[in-house]
């Protein structure tokens, strides 16, 4: 396989447009690798509560951001005026550790994220900070094409969505005290069996969940220029999906110096995708950093990872029908220094 076409794997090696896609099944959100150290996998969730907190939880099976790619779970919370609220822990010898393969059941150590007939369920325990939540979809489950942002037939890396947008309820305990919430979820679910690093040089992320219309893009960086750009994209109205694809463009229209790090972080994003019957353009304004995270990778390398809040503007067409949108939403940067 060319180098150029293991960046298109998503759709066999080229470019692809997918109305009202339906092949995702439970089992995409199955275990994808072995046992080992040596791959990575995690299930990620986001919670937008009607309280106005938002909180993010990841079980990494084994965590690609640290070498090794040790076990850990990670919970922030947002409260709507005050700083984040963050649990980071990592599964101690003799702790159960496993994720089944036909659908997604992952227990780490006492925390859990299963799918079950009513919909995920998540207990995250975490001493005074926890969840005990229900997520039921509003869109179907979904991945853009194959679900492999890269793969030379040997190795591999893999992203798909089973919860593109859904309904929460439940528990959040914060100080040891527990509070009834419901709102709106998110969940992704990755995994690799090579370090990123290697083929990528970094990427954007980000969802818009207006009332009508759900959008989801990423824009994957290679790391040597000229390789395709691997850019997987959703677009959902009124609990359909309406188009899959990976032609899409993602353009930082202005950005400034992190004065922490100094990398350059977005501070207006375009996304535009033109294609059969369907024309989306939208804008991410930043309006604050909520999370800053910089890894070590060993030989003096890092991960920095950026997390921000930001409003949205959009304007969609389809099929003719044209809508304007705006409100306001999580994205992120990831650079694979």
């Amino acid at each position: 396989m060319s180098e150029h076409k293991a960046f298109l794997s998503l759709y066999d090696g080229k470019r692809g447009w997918d109305r009202h896609p339906n092949d995702y099944v439970p089992a995409d959100d199955g275990a994808h690798i072995q046992d080992s150290n040596d791959e990575w996998e995690w299930w990620y969730f986001d919670f937008s509560f009607d309280n106005g907190y938002k909180a993010v939880v990841t079980f990494h099976y084994h965590n690609m951001f640290l070498l090794p790619h040790v076990p850990t779970m990670q919970m922030f919370i947002y409260p709507p005026k005050a700083p984040p609220i963050v649990k980071m822990w990592a599964v101690r010898p003799g702790q159960e550790n496993s994720a089944a393969k036909d659908h997604c059941r992952v227990q780490m150590g006492n925390l859990l994220a299963e799918e079950t007939d009513s919909g995920y369920h998540l207990v995250m325990d975490m001493g005074n900070l926890g969840l005990d939540l229900t997520v039921k979809n509003d869109l179907p489950g979904w991945k853009a094409g194959s679900g492999l942002l890269w793969t030379d037939g040997t190795h591999q890396t893999g992203w798909v969505v089973p919860v593109p947008r859904g309904t929460v309820s439940g528990t959040l305990t914060l100080e040891g005290l527990p509070h009834p919430v419901s709102g709106m979820a998110y969940h992704d679910h990755n995994w690799g069996d090579f370090e990123l690093e290697e083929h990528f040089w970094g990427w954007y992320w980000g969802r818009i969940f207006d009332p009508n219309f759900t959008l989801i893009y990423g824009w994957v960086i290679p790391k040597e220029h000229g390789s395709p750009i691997v850019s997987p994209f959703l677009l959902g109205k009124d609990g359909e999906i309406i188009l899959g694809t990976d032609q899409i463009t993602v353009t930082i229209e202005e950005s400034r110096r992190d004065e922490q790090f100094g990398w350059e972080i977005p501070q207006r994003l375009r996304l535009t995708c033109r294609g059969e019957g369907i024309h989306v353009d939208g804008v991410l304004t930043t309006e604050r950093i909520v999370e800053t995270l910089r890894m070590p990778r060993g030989d003096e390398h890092f991960y920095h990872y950026y997390r921000f809040l930001a409003t949205y503007q959009a304007s969609i067409e389809i099929d003719g029908q044209k809508h304007e949108v705006a409100g306001e939403t999580l994205h992120e940067f990831m650079l694979l220094e």
